[in-house]
């Protein structure tokens, strides 16, 4: 297989396995209500379903990260793709609310396997010029992922049930695999330099941050400042760890870059914002309109269905024009969008959602690919694995925030007993709507905060394009090195 194909099967093979994460999310949130009713659980009950799976997540994703570096990112990423499917299985055959958390969760290390190194075989297999472009390829499986989540979950779901969602990750699952096993290097593993304190440490002050939010929605206030004070704690002797350890987790080092460290925030801020809507648009559809779970999974499909269209054309504007318009372009196009939503009410037409939705998925697009460039293009090459994992872990744990807040700021509105029925109406499809105007004020803010992000050094512009020109120099002198070498040994077994 020549190198020029073999790069592009590689991204293939690593898009279909990345596209089944978001796919998992986005096929879910739309079966919430239907899980909440089938096992008689309330928002913040069946809310752990989500984080459950994020949490396992984004705690192990530095881990994993680290681990791959010194066992094999490929490795890894074939791992984690047999460990997925087996999950999903599980969670089909559910017998309680406490059972599909626990196998969510096992999804969630699963997943974090796999994204965790995702990044980092797409960089190593692409030149620096070219990264645009692959990345933008990325985001297309990325956002057909969230595009076919809704319209499948919701399909399924009225058809066979909510526990056939999860079995759509087997026959992916097995394609990714088999994909990976016929095209990846597998190359030798060496000795692993473990830190179990700093894993140990991120996944303990993770959850008790998502405790501490999930005990705001029930009025559990102790509960919430004991919780919310000892993961304070924790995450001081996570860092004092960090720094002391001989093999850290994370490099904290990173983040006294500007750039890297805005742009991660300005990525967490939009994952919010995209799972918020996921998350909070279902029991408005649902709830208030009136809407069937096929037609609430069609509507959601909107943005999904932009980003999936536009994030190529976006990774090739950034190649051409750099990365920090279109990000700030399309933080102020999401913003838009968000504040036309918060005029919604409890006659608005599901068309108006949709289109205020295909919108946001346009200012996702031209942000997402362009911002991972300039972040796996913002250290130094040696650093991209380390590097790959905080990205992820930033920005993943936006996905639980946006779940927590997005209850919050529901719950703020409207008290948990009235949004039991199937349909509400009068006054508490009111209240309902105007936690949903809520969401979309916060998250409006938020993608404003996100614009202003992607303005950080521009007093650096030119030393920042250089640093650009630098790493492609040096990855097509290393690209050159290594075809040389390829050719000299053919041209050597060929001699003999």
């Amino acid at each position: 297989m020549d190198d020029y194909a073999k790069k592009w099967r590689i991204l293939l093979a690593v898009s279909i396995g990345a596209m089944m994460v978001p796919l998992n999310a986005s096929i879910i949130n739309i079966s919430l209500p239907n899980i909440a009713g089938f096992f008689g659980v309330s928002l913040s009950v069946v809310e752990w379903v989500l984080t459950g799976y994020f949490i396992t997540f984004i705690g192990l994703v530095l881990f994993f990260a680290r681990f791959g570096d010194f066992f094999g990112h490929e490795r890894l990423f074939m791992i984690g793709l047999v460990g997925f499917m087996i999950s999903s299985v599980l969670c089909s055959l559910s017998p309680s609310i406490g059972a599909l958390i626990l196998f969510r969760a096992l999804q969630g290390i699963a997943g974090s396997m796999m994204l965790s190194v995702s990044m980092v075989l797409v960089e190593k297999s692409f030149p620096t010029r070219y990264l645009g472009k692959a990345f933008g390829i990325y985001y297309l499986a990325i956002g057909a992922g969230l595009a076919v989540g809704p319209a499948i979950g919701g399909v399924m779901n009225s058809f066979f049930g909510w526990r056939s969602i999860f079995l759509v990750n087997v026959p992916l699952g097995i394609l990714a695999l088999s994909m990976s096993y016929i095209t990846f290097d597998r190359g030798e593993s060496s000795e692993v330099k473990w830190d179990l304190p700093g894993t140990v440490l991120q996944f303990s002050y993770l959850f008790l941050i998502i405790f501490a939010l999930n005990s705001v929605e029930q009025s559990d206030y102790p509960g919430t400042l004991g919780a919310g004070v000892l993961a304070v704690l924790l995450f001081a002797l996570f860092i004092r760890t960090e720094l002391k350890a001989e093999s850290p987790m994370i490099e904290l080092k990173f983040f006294k870059n500007k750039i890297f460290s805005a742009f991660n925030v300005s990525l967490h801020f939009n994952y919010i914002c995209v799972y918020m809507l996921l998350f909070a648009l279902p029991f408005y559809l649902q709830k208030v309109l009136h809407v069937g779970t096929g037609t609430s999974g069609l509507i959601l499909t909107a943005s999904p269905i932009v980003m999936m269209v536009m994030a190529p054309i976006s990774g090739f504007i950034s190649d051409r024009v750099g990365s920090r318009i279109p990000v700030f372009a399309g933080s102020l196009v999401c913003a838009a969008a968000l504040l036309s939503m918060t005029s919604l009410t409890t006659t608005s037409t599901p068309l108006t959602i949709f289109c205020n939705l295909a919108v946001f998925g346009l200012g996702t697009a031209l942000f997402l690919s362009p911002a991972n460039k300039t972040l796996m293009s913002a250290l130094p090459e040696e650093n991209v694995g380390m590097a790959s994992g905080v990205i992820a872990t930033i920005r993943d744990m936006g996905m639980v925030f946006a779940v927590c807040y997005g209850g919050l700021l529901i719950h703020s509105a409207i008290p948990a007993q009235m949004m039991i029925p199937d349909q509400i109406f009068g006054t508490a499809a009111i209240a309902l709507t105007e936690g949903i105007r809520r969401v979309m004020i916060f998250c409006a803010i938020l993608s404003i905060v996100m614009a202003l992000l992607s303005l950080t050094g521009m007093k650096n512009r030119k030393q920042t394009m250089m640093h650009y020109e630098d790493l492609a120099l040096k990855k097509t002198v290393s690209l050159e090195k290594r075809v040389s070498g390829a050719v000299n040994h053919i041209l050597g077994g060929n001699g003999r």
